[in-house]
């Protein structure tokens, strides 16, 4: 049975490890090795890490998670050569499918696109587990495309209200970036209302505002939606 742990799920970094038979992947370089093994993260059982983009709260310790690990870093070719890493890495393409160890990975693009804070290649990923469960992951984008057959386990973005950020003492151009990188809570609704939940068993709400979201309301609002149940990370 796949085990989803939320290591850290803001902009003060982001990280998720993911456990089926006995291996495990982690999703985003957001938070310390330290850390991680304060939270019980088995840092020698990690068989790969895979990073969607490459701002700080989602790599900043990629590095140092090279060295704590014996894993590799997939993640897009813009991502790695932004990061700087030529070493132990791999490239993901949107729409190749990927197989790592005993794990399959459908990377596919996302939407975090602004003037200031442009990520040059972000990635979502659609994943095979070890056991066959579905997992779709999608953070940072403002919307998502396609659709994903018989997901199992959803992890998606939503990150705000769109009336709360107006509202908020944010400067003006902050709020635009916000709403524009970002996926609100109205666009998340419209996602799963499109979505195939007939074989969904929980969906995992990411990467809150915490000052432009209520995650109760968020929360109620997408078990309203989909009938089914929502943890928010």
């Amino acid at each position: 049975m796949i085990d989803i742990q939320v290591c850290g799920s803001s902009s003060k970094g982001n990280c998720y490890v993911l456990t089926d038979n006995g291996s495990s992947i982690m999703l985003e370089a957001g938070i310390s090795p330290r850390q991680l093994s304060k939270q019980g993260v088995k840092l020698s059982k990690i068989d790969a890490l895979l990073i969607t983009h490459e701002h700080g709260d989602h790599t900043k310790y990629a590095k140092d998670l090279l060295l704590s690990t014996k894993c590799d870093i997939w993640a897009s070719a813009s991502t790695l050569e932004f990061l700087d890493i030529n070493r132990r890495c791999h490239h993901l393409k949107a729409s190749n499918e990927q197989r790592i160890g005993k794990w399959v990975i459908l990377p596919f693009d996302t939407i975090h696109d602004d003037e200031k804070v442009r990520a040059r290649e972000p990635l979502g990923f659609f994943i095979l587990t070890p056991s066959g469960q579905r997992v779709v992951f999608a953070t940072d984008t403002n919307f998502i495309k396609g659709s994903f057959p018989k997901v199992n386990y959803w992890m998606i973005e939503c990150n705000h209200d769109v009336q709360l950020v107006r509202k908020s003492s944010y400067p003006k151009f902050l709020q635009d970036r916000i709403i524009k990188t970002h996926m609100s809570i109205d666009s998340c609704k419209e996602f799963f209302k499109r979505a195939n939940m007939d074989y969904t068993k929980h969906i995992y709400l990411l990467h809150l505002s915490d000052s432009n979201s209520e995650p109760s309301r968020f929360k109620k609002e997408i078990e309203d939606i989909t009938g089914k149940p929502v943890s928010i990370a």
